[in-house]
């Protein structure tokens, strides 16, 4: 994910007081800073991030399965065929099969290694 997000520390608070077993109305009452909104909404932020780290997840696999060797670390050896590669001037499309990673991983990798590319 780009940006990782957090729960607030007052959701944190809340969410650990409800797993310690404190119910609402103890939660409320023992705690003024602390209001049945702020507690409701604690539960949809948790539920969010569960959400969105199930969707980055599900967004992964989908790539790996058509991209296999996607944000896997790159070895010296796919570095230098890469350059080869490119070098002869092999289109993106044509290297992201070969090295089963997506075309904009192999611009990203061209570019890192300073190489040029016609086709990017």
């Amino acid at each position: 994910m780009t940006a990782e997000r957090k729960l607030s520390k007052k959701a944190m608070t809340v969410l650990e007081l409800i797993g310690e077993g404190y119910s609402y109305s103890q939660i409320v009452d023992a705690h003024s800073e602390i209001t049945y909104r702020d507690i409701f909404r604690a539960a949809e932020d948790a539920l969010s991030l569960i959400e969105s780290s199930l969707d980055y997840q599900t967004r992964i696999e989908k790539i790996k399965r058509e991209y296999p060797n996607a944000y896997e670390k790159w070895s010296t050896e796919d570095d230098v065929t890469l350059a080869e590669m490119s070098k002869n001037g092999i289109d993106i499309l044509t290297m992201a099969r070969h090295f089963r990673r997506q075309p904009s991983a192999l611009r990203s990798r061209i570019a890192k290694l300073g190489l040029n590319q016609r086709d990017q």
